[in-house]
C-alpha cells in the first residue's frame, strides 16, 4: 500500500501532461490557421482586380501565398502608393504566417513535446 500513492502521483501527472501538451498544440495550430485564413482574406481584398490573387480557395496554403504575392508584386505597379502600401501589408501577414509556422513546427519537434504529438497524430506542416 505504500508504493500505490506515488504511482496514482505519476500516472495523474503523466496524463495531466498528456493534455496540457495537446492543449497548446491544439492552440498553435489553431493561431497559424487563424492567421492563414486572416492572409486570404487580405489577398481576396487587393485593390487591383484581374489578378490571380481575387481567387483565393478555402483550401489556401503557405505555398499558393507565396505564389502570389510574387505575381502581384510582378504585376503591381511600384509609383502607386495604394498598391506598395497593400503590398507592404500582405509581407507582413505572410510572415506572421511564417512565423505561427515556424512555433509549431518547433513545438511539435521538440522533446518531450514530440511524444505527445506522436500519440495524438500532429505532425509538422
Amino acid at each position: 500500500m505504500g508504493y500505490l500513492p506515488i504511482f496514482l502521483y505519476v500516472a495523474s501527472f503523466i496524463f495531466l501532461f498528456l493534455l496540457v501538451v495537446n492543449n497548446s498544440i491544439k492552440s498553435k495550430r489553431k493561431q497559424y490557421q487563424a492567421s492563414l485564413d486572416d492572409l486570404a482574406t487580405r489577398f481576396q481584398g487587393y485593390p487591383v482586380k484581374a489578378t490571380a490573387a481575387n481567387t483565393a480557395t478555402p483550401a489556401f496554403s503557405l505555398e499558393q501565398a507565396e505564389r502570389q504575392l510574387q505575381e502581384l508584386k510582378a504585376k503591381s505597379d511600384p509609383e502607386k502608393q495604394e498598391e506598395a502600401a497593400y503590398l507592404a501589408q500582405l509581407r507582413l501577414a505572410l510572415g506572421r504566417v511564417r512565423q505561427q509556422q515556424y512555433w509549431y513546427n518547433n513545438m511539435v519537434r521538440t522533446k518531450p513535446y514530440s511524444f505527445v504529438a506522436k500519440i495524438f497524430g500532429h505532425r509538422t506542416l
